[in-house]
């Protein structure tokens, strides 16, 4: 790869970057992960709600990305998983999606290979979430993407959204005259598809619509019947037995960071939005999420967990100190809080107005946001809920690390179960066990003692953390 440590000698990281990426092997995966170092990466949602902006640039490039997904993408890919089980096979795809199908596929980990007709959709796709896989220095590896045809002879399956039908038609030909595979296929209602051109036929046909559109799913196949099989997310605890990143979790099993449970009574983030629901012209200076800030302000880490007196907790009474099972191990003792941004923490009080009243505007317009246009994750850019699973025996708790606006506004409409992702920042553990304390990364430095550790744990699982917020909050109050 001359070419690609020129451009780095030239600090053009971004090209360097696709060029190592172009290649599947171990190595230049891992030459990919260094170039990412020196790339910084914005986004921005649209106004309207119904897209995004992606900026990339290092010292020598600039490179700006609009996206904006249709959701009939959403449509095809859930009705496609209500019939066909996609752990089981190869699946293809003609990625003319702007890398939709490229994340759908890598996030759920299906055997799958993409294809790209140019340098141009191949480059869009590949950054169509790369804010997420920059910050996971790609943890998880991107699904194959071909530029071009590729040599890809193993397919059981092909999906093919169409946008120009006679181009893609001429690049997919060497798919469509292999028999053995089934095609689906989404094209609009009024479209002339000329199946007797691709020898097959209609075996299963659904009317999808939008606003101002229909369109049909087509399974063009050349064998004599088709059995649906569902493709299920795995619930829970299930996601240890396969290759998603993505899951479903109960949303009464969901905690933040300070161990404070989304559905019962005194989140600071959801019963704010319940004012809101009932005061629809409700100010930062009236809410719960003030008071909060005001009544919670703890000085170190045992004081965050609200832990009754006689715990024996050294030394999270001097200070603040990472989890017990969280990277790096022997990190050292803050003897400052960690702040979310400047002027405060979005978790515990005290914080700036400015800060206050900024997170109060977030929580709204996430909750304002689902409220209208649903949860639907796989159209933006860090679009999931992601966090962390504590296991113990057959039991977890899901912690949020990402996206706690959005899951406290969830909480508040009501939902019971929401489909997550896994954090894979490298210092993040993905599932924490609780007979393996005496392994977790601050114990096996000293900094924890396993039965410390083990406290810090099971204080996750405790059924009272709200209902002592709220004593406290009480207590601060009337004092």
């Amino acid at each position: 790869m001359e070419d690609a440590e020129k451009l780095l000698e030239e600090d053009r990281n971004i090209s360097a970057f696709l060029e190592y990426m172009k290649s599947r092997d171990k190595e230049n995966l891992e030459l990919a992960k260094k170039a990412l170092r020196n790339i910084k990466s914005y986004s921005s949602t649209r106004k309207d709600g119904k897209g995004y902006r992606i900026r990339i640039k290092c010292r020598n490039e600039e490179r700006v990305f609009s996206y904006s997904f249709p959701y009939i993408y959403g449509d095809f890919m859930g009705l496609i998983e209500d019939n066909v089980n996609l752990n089981h096979g190869r699946t293809g795809y003609l990625e003319n999606t702007g890398g939709f199908f490229l994340n759908f596929m890598t996030q759920r980990g299906f055997d799958s290979v993409g294809f790209a007709m140019d340098e141009g959709a191949w480059e869009r796709s590949v950054f169509s979430n790369f804010p997420v896989y920059r910050r996971e220095y790609l943890k998880r590896e991107l699904s194959p993407l071909v530029l071009g045809k590729g040599s890809e002879k193993t397919l059981d399956r092909l999906f093919w959204i169409v946008e120009e039908y006679e181009k893609e038609k001429d690049f997919l030909e060497e798919f469509l005259k292999d028999l053995d595979i089934d095609i689906f296929i989404l094209v609009p209602e009024i479209f002339d598809l000329r199946i007797e051109e691709m020898n097959r036929k209609i075996l299963f046909s659904r009317t999808l619509a939008t606003s101002d559109k229909e369109f049909k799913l087509l399974l063009l196949s050349s064998k004599e019947s088709f059995e649906p099989e569902k493709t299920r997310i795995p619930e829970g605890l299930e996601v240890l037995q396969g290759n998603s990143v993505i899951f479903r979790v109960q949303t009464d099993k969901c905690r933040d960071n300070n161990g404070f449970s989304y559905t019962d009574e005194g989140h600071y983030f959801v019963e704010t939005l319940k004012q809101y629901e009932s005061k629809s012209d409700l100010e930062y200076k009236d809410s719960f999420l003030k008071e909060y800030y005001e009544s919670f302000q703890p000085q170190n880490r045992r004081d965050n967990y609200l832990w009754e007196e006689g715990v024996e907790c050294f030394p999270m009474d001097h200070g603040w100190l990472y989890d017990p099972w969280r990277k790096p191990a022997n990190p050292p003792l803050r003897k400052k809080r960690f702040e979310t941004r400047k002027g405060g923490n979005h978790n515990i009080g005290p914080n700036t107005q400015e800060f206050g009243q900024a997170e109060f505007k977030r929580l709204i317009g996430a909750y304002e946001a689902l409220k209208y246009g649903g949860y639907n994750p796989d159209f933006f850019v860090d679009g999931y809920v992601t966090g962390y699973l504590l296991i113990r025996k057959d039991d977890y708790r899901f912690i949020a690390s990402e996206g706690q606006h959005r899951i406290a506004a969830l909480a508040a409409l009501g939902y019971d179960s929401l489909v997550c992702r896994f954090d894979l920042k490298p210092w993040t553990n993905q599932t924490v066990f609780y007979n393996q304390a005496s392994k977790w990364p601050q114990v096996k430095a000293g900094i924890f003692t396993p039965r410390l550790a083990k406290i810090c744990f099971e204080h996750f699982f405790r059924k009272d953390n709200n209902s002592r917020l709220i004593e406290h909050i009480k207590g601060m109050s009337s004092g």
